[in-house]
């Protein structure tokens, strides 16, 4: 639906010949790159322009972090797929807690890097429709803390968020909560979100918390016919456009991380696993958050936002709960804890906040992790049947 849309990638590298290569890896896989081997203008440029991907290579891992940190603290790409191409496995650990999605080690081949980037492509095409947006034109009501009914103008519309005008800066607050109707529809539209960023004129980016399985349905309606129509007219105005291929059959790489023993960062590896596209992109979806993938829980494709806490330690993350199920849930998550590290999920809907413990089944770093629930008590089994309830009654259900 949204093959017309070409990606795009920052490529900084400091070695001329890995960046020939690398670039030769991106023309192969008609993802447009724009080279930069200076890390102060590449700062501007990740400052300046979105990009869908972003190749890190420099001549010390110093170097690297320095670029990767202020990738993620800018507003144009903090979620942008990254990339970064290493020596060796010193700083590995840090790496990953900056937000790097992928990992390559030198020497590069070739055919390994190409292998490795097929596994990229797939998950910026998913990004990419995630984070498609469409013009719109909208006045929504909005509540949040002890305000109501006050008003906003929506002015573009994704499938996971939105840019919002309000009449004003708004205070720190959790949640906001909308009711709009969109152009050339007639039901209303109910959703709640989290504020994600402001500007000083009162423009603020919205990312949805609990959409609702109706309102859903229309925002997707919406989207499939504006984005539609968006890239028929990119067409007409003859703008080269990338046409999605059949997937094959064949193998590629994925990167993957394995924790030999949690408590060495040197014993962290980034090992290449052979595995068909497709289930490239269904491990991207979190789809493969129980490692055989043979639950036996009536399971709720859901996204409800949430935080989630490790154990003993009080800092905060903001995440969404997917995929729940009796016996867990998935929680995507760019920065997810490692296998076995004990966690507590607090949720809130409009109706209730709810407290969960359980333990980290699986991990996937840039994506999220899979929750097992630790249900020990007559109160805990309580908490999760609730949140059952509630996802039952307002979204899908899944296999």
């Amino acid at each position: 639906m949204f093959s017309g849309m070409t990606l795009s990638a920052l490529l900084v590298c400091a070695d001329e010949d890995s960046s020939r290569l690398l670039q030769r890896v991106l023309a192969e896989l008609s993802i447009a790159v724009e080279t930069c081997p200076d890390f102060v203008r590449a700062g501007i440029r990740l400052a300046q322009q979105r990009f869908d991907l972003v190749v890190l290579e420099g001549k010390s891992t110093r170097q690297v972090i320095s670029l990767l940190r202020e990738t993620r603290q800018s507003r144009k790409n903090d979620a942008t797929l990254a990339v970064v191409v290493l020596d060796g496995q010193d700083s590995v650990h840090e790496i990953f807690s900056l937000g790097a999605n992928f990992i390559f080690y030198k020497p590069l081949s070739f055919e390994q890097a190409l292998n490795s980037m097929r596994a990229v492509r797939v998950v910026m095409r998913r990004d990419k429709r995630k984070k498609a947006r469409a013009a719109v034109h909208a006045q929504a009501t909005v509540d949040y803390a002890n305000i109501e009914q006050e008003k906003a103008t929506l002015i573009d519309l994704a499938e996971n968020g939105m840019s919002v005008q309000f009449g004003k800066k708004l205070p720190p607050v959790d949640k906001v909560y909308f009711q709009f109707k969109l152009p050339g529809q007639t039901a209303n539209i109910r959703l709640s979100g989290q504020i994600m960023w402001q500007d000083w004129k009162g423009r603020a980016g919205i990312q949805f918390a609990d959409v609702p399985k109706a309102s859903r349905r229309l925002l997707s309606d919406y989207l499939d016919d504006k984005l539609a129509d968006q890239s028929a007219r990119a067409s007409l105005a003859d703008v080269t456009v990338e046409v999605e291929e059949t997937l094959l059959p064949g193998p590629v790489a994925v990167a993957e991380i394995t924790h030999r023993d949690h408590a060495t960062p040197s014993a962290v590896q980034v090992e290449i696993a052979d595995v068909s596209e497709k289930n490239a992109e269904e491990a991207a979806k979190g789809s493969l958050a129980d490692p055989d993938n043979r639950r036996t829980q009536s399971r709720h494709a859901c996204r409800l936002g949430a935080v989630v806490y490790r154990k003993g330690i009080t800092v905060p993350h903001r995440c969404n709960l997917t995929d729940l199920s009796s016996g867990g849930c998935y929680l995507e998550f760019p920065l997810p804890f490692t296998t076995g590290a004990s966690v507590e999920i607090v949720v809130r809907t409009y109706e209730m906040k709810l407290s969960l413990r359980g333990k980290v089944l699986t991990s996937h770093p840039g994506y999220g992790m899979g929750v097992g629930f630790e249900l020990n008590t007559a109160e805990e089994l309580s908490k999760v049947n609730k949140l059952l309830n509630f996802v039952s009654s307002t979204m899908e259900p899944t296999n």
